[in-house]
């Protein structure tokens, strides 16, 4: 067992995380008739603590195949172009479309290269245009839109509200905590302005989710052609990870307006949405 893959694997597990990790590899082990616990069988136990057991019975078919990888690739996609923009952000080394317990129908794996206890601003509007992905390749390979990124947009949208209301990342807020006025005592000045803060608060959550998407489509737009290809191999093979992945994200291209969203917080205008749902073949 290589002790250094196993680390790296494991970033931000705790004590009791790893505990049940080697038990869980061990049990995969006994499985399959092992005398020894091997790198494999804690690469499995890995994957099934983060993204839950292999429903191997429950195989995407047809149109639903063919989307789950679309937005899939749209994540790495977008993974990979951030990567590149912050060199200390998580590279993609592993996808796969096989449903799993958690009810996900499939995956892209980003090993956290080391324990964080802070997200710079920076690497929060990275986070958002990666979550956008897999909805911006749907829009723009499929022509249409599933619910297949509901978890992603629930967590977009959760994270720039925080950043706006909570962390106080946002100029048009500026450096406030929204919830802090309802105990800050100046109750009337709280009745004046809590709904006008509100309303701006809605205002900025919309603009970054929106912005963060805008920003996902062109990088999926750009790198169409990478798409397609991974994309394919993907369906052909349910998972793709190591070498035959990397090949696919090297040929990752950043378009300026990811650079300036991400490195400068420039937020682009939504584009209409009659144009996101013309599909694009390849």
């Amino acid at each position: 067992v290589t002790l250094d893959k196993i680390a790296t694997s494991t970033t931000g597990f705790t004590g009791a995380d790893l505990a049940n990790l080697v038990n869980e590899a061990a049990l995969l082990a006994g499985r399959d008739n092992k005398a020894k616990v091997g790198l494999v069988d804690f690469d499995s136990a890995v994957l099934r603590s983060i993204a839950g057991v292999e429903k191997k019975r429950s195989i995407l078919q047809g149109k639903d195949k063919e989307v789950v990888a679309k937005h899939e690739v749209g994540h790495a996609i977008l993974g990979a172009a951030v990567s590149k923009l912050l060199p200390d952000f998580p590279m993609v080394e592993r996808m796969s479309i096989v449903p799993r317990s958690g009810g996900a129908l499939g995956f892209t794996y980003s090993p956290a290269k080391e324990d964080r206890a802070l997200m710079f601003d920076t690497e929060l509007r990275a986070q958002l245009a990666i979550l956008m992905g897999g909805r911006a390749a749907e829009q723009y390979f499929c022509g249409q839109i599933s619910t297949g990124a509901s978890d992603d947009i629930q967590r977009a949208t959760s994270l720039a509200q925080m950043a706006v209301a909570e962390w106080g990342l946002s100029t048009a807020v500026g450096p406030l905590n929204i919830a802090a006025l309802g105990s800050s005592g100046d109750q009337v000045l709280l009745r004046d302005n809590s709904g006008q803060l509100a309303g701006l608060v809605e205002v900025e959550v919309r603009a970054l989710v929106e912005g963060a998407l805008e920003v996902a489509m062109e990088v999926v737009s750009t790198n169409s052609l990478t798409m397609s290809g991974l994309s394919s191999e993907l369906q052909e093979l349910e998972r793709v990870e190591g070498d035959k992945l990397q090949v696919f994200l090297r040929e990752v291209q950043v378009p300026a307006k990811l650079r300036d969203f991400v490195l400068q917080g420039k937020v682009p205008p939504k584009r209409l949405s009659s144009s996101i749902h013309t599909p694009h073949l390849t």
